[in-house]
């Protein structure tokens, strides 16, 4: 159990943890454009609002954050 305080007191530690919380927020904020980008991509016709509209009309919010656990779990690592 003494591994955490000596991993966050050292600087790489720090940066290592600040690193996966700011990539974890990427994913998080920019997922749902890349699902967007990809239903418009894959041959859906009108602008990504529209596209965005149906889609959360005919499967709901949740389906702009299908798919995530895989990016989540390694964004920490890259």
């Amino acid at each position: 159990m003494d591994f955490w305080p000596e991993f966050l007191a050292s600087s790489s530690g720090r940066e290592f943890v600040a690193g996966g919380f700011g990539g974890t927020a990427g994913v998080i904020s920019g997922y749902p454009l890349d699902t967007l980008r990809i239903r418009q991509q894959s041959g859906h016709n009108g602008s990504a609002f529209s596209i965005l509209r149906n889609t959360v009309s005919k499967e709901g919010f949740a389906s702009l954050y299908r798919g995530m656990g895989a990016p989540l779990a390694s964004v920490t690592f890259q």
